[in-house]
């Protein structure tokens, strides 16, 4: 069997309750020269045994039951992917079926393009649309604030593999990883996104306040270190006050009971019509058909 154009690879842990409904969004994209890399950091529940139940070529099982966090299996991705590009995806989303047709159609018209995300559609714990991010599109957009963000959605993102060789997960940082690869690669890659919302984002199931905390605090070492290495010694002062001053923020916010308002300055309202829409794609998504192996049982709530 020659090899696929394109690797996705999903990671997960302790996954059961969306684990399926991920694979489903890959089996229903139009694209499909692709292999599934599903690999397992240590779970406890029954997210393996969902993994195993799918009985198709193209899906590989890793697991060695260990929990080596996000940054270690990403890399591991990388070096087992057969594809000339590798797809991002997190075992708790959804994505639209053109996605990955859509993004390598970037890559085609751009030799030169590095990596390419989309933009995001948010839902709540019931999978009810609360908003969606339309991607900034240039690689100047995207990176107009390195020390603040960049406009990438990481589990959105397809890249080439022959980039991520060069450009490899920093596994000491198990938080942020991605941050931390945009800040040190930007200067020398080009990023491009799809602007339009091709990748559903369970928010609400995703944040909490601990490990956002977490995240500011891991941020705020590398920001400090990255800016110091390059003699801007105020400047990463300033970027480290700047992740606390955040911090401190949502925690407010959070004590006062703002959750929800805190997670809306991440998107933007929608429309009726934007909302029938993305329902009608995620019932698509959920109804798509995997090939099981016989026998499988699976945990209430989570249905083939």
């Amino acid at each position: 069997m020659s090899n696929p154009l394109v690797t996705i690879g999903i990671p997960f842990y302790n996954a059961e309750k969306y684990l399926l409904d991920a694979i489903k969004s890959i089996f229903a994209q139009t694209f499909q020269d692709w292999e599934l890399i599903l690999v397992d950091d240590g779970s406890t529940d029954n997210s393996l045994g969902i993994a195993k139940s799918i009985n198709d070529p193209r899906v590989r099982i890793i697991s060695d039951g260990k929990n080596k966090k996000l940054a270690a299996r990403l890399n591991q991705i990388i070096d087992l992917a057969r594809g000339e590009y590798i797809v991002r995806m997190d075992a708790d989303d959804l994505c639209f079926s053109k996605r990955i047709e859509k993004q390598l159609e970037l890559f085609l018209k751009d030799p030169k393009l590095d990596v390419a995300g989309t933009g995001i559609v948010y839902l709540d714990l019931d999978d009810i649309p609360l908003g969606n991010n339309f991607a900034p599109t240039s690689h100047a957009e995207i990176c107009m604030k390195p020390a603040r963000t960049f406009g990438l959605c990481h589990a959105s993102i397809i890249a080439r593999k022959s980039w991520h060789e060069k450009h490899r997960y920093d596994e000491t940082i198990h938080l942020g990883q991605d941050f931390n690869l945009w800040l040190r690669s930007y200067q020398g890659s080009k990023f491009a996104n799809i602007p339009e919302p091709l990748y559903y984002y369970r928010l609400e199931f995703s944040y909490s306040l601990k490990k956002q905390c977490r995240d500011r605090y891991m941020s705020s070492i590398y920001l400090f270190g990255y800016y110091q290495k390059q003699g801007c010694f105020y400047k990463a002062l300033f970027c480290f006050f700047m992740q606390y001053m955040k911090m401190i923020a949502e925690i407010i916010f959070c004590a006062v009971g703002a959750k929800r308002k805190l997670l809306s300055q991440r998107y933007n309202r929608l429309t009726n019509a934007e909302v029938e829409s993305y329902i009608s794609e995620i019932k698509r998504i959920k109804n798509t058909r995997l090939p099981i192996k016989s026998g499988c049982v699976f945990p209430k709530g989570c249905k083939q």
